[in-house]
């Protein structure tokens, strides 16, 4: 895909994640997690998102591997839905590892003006049907991720917040053209 000079102003941006502070149940998920897999995550971030609790395991990039083996038992220990996730501060690595297995066809940017806000589009092929496991049932992962997004990570320079959505695409559609086209129909209709 062809990307402006600002998209990758936007995607390549450092990430911080906010102070967080733990509560006793967080410290319990950490210790438990140390002790069973002698890694120490950087951050433990739960998401309630109706009714469905997510807890997102962040650990250094060269732990990962190492910690992905542990996943099955712990889902199994816990009963919640975890992802443990490779801990990145650029906003595109990071997007690239909350959707690990999945086939990203394309990343797109839109700036939202009257609210402030980037809105980030990630593609995914019809044809693979990999859009559903992205969203989750019911869009529940979506939201939990946006709310991630919403509520511990921010630019490190901006105080702009970042709401990802996600699309389908057909394999022979490229997004980029479709955007520059429906602004261009934009443009002309508001003249």
């Amino acid at each position: 895909m062809f990307y402006t000079i600002l998209d990758d102003l936007i995607l390549y941006q450092v990430l911080t994640f906010d102070n967080i502070k733990y509560s006793n149940y967080e410290l319990n998920l950490y210790k438990y997690f140390y002790d069973k897999t002698k890694i120490e995550p950087s951050h433990i971030v739960i998401i309630k998102v109706e009714d469905n609790e997510f807890i997102f395991l962040f650990v250094k990039q060269d732990n990962y591997f190492e910690a992905r083996t542990y996943l099955n038992s712990l889902r199994h220990k816990i009963v919640k839905k975890i992802s443990i996730i490779r801990f990145d501060n650029i906003l595109l690595n990071l997007l690239f590892n909350l959707f690990p297995d999945l086939c990203i066809y394309d990343i797109g940017i839109e700036i939202n003006n009257k609210e402030g806000k980037y809105e980030i589009i990630i593609c995914f092929l019809k044809d693979l049907n990999i859009y559903h496991i992205a969203v989750g049932r019911n869009g529940i992962y979506i939201k939990a991720i946006n709310e991630l997004f919403n509520k511990h990570i921010n630019f490190y320079k901006e105080d702009t917040s970042i709401t990802i959505k996600c699309k389908t695409v057909n394999s022979n559609q490229d997004f980029l053209s479709n955007k520059l086209l429906n602004s261009a129909i934009n443009q002309q209709s508001s003249s």
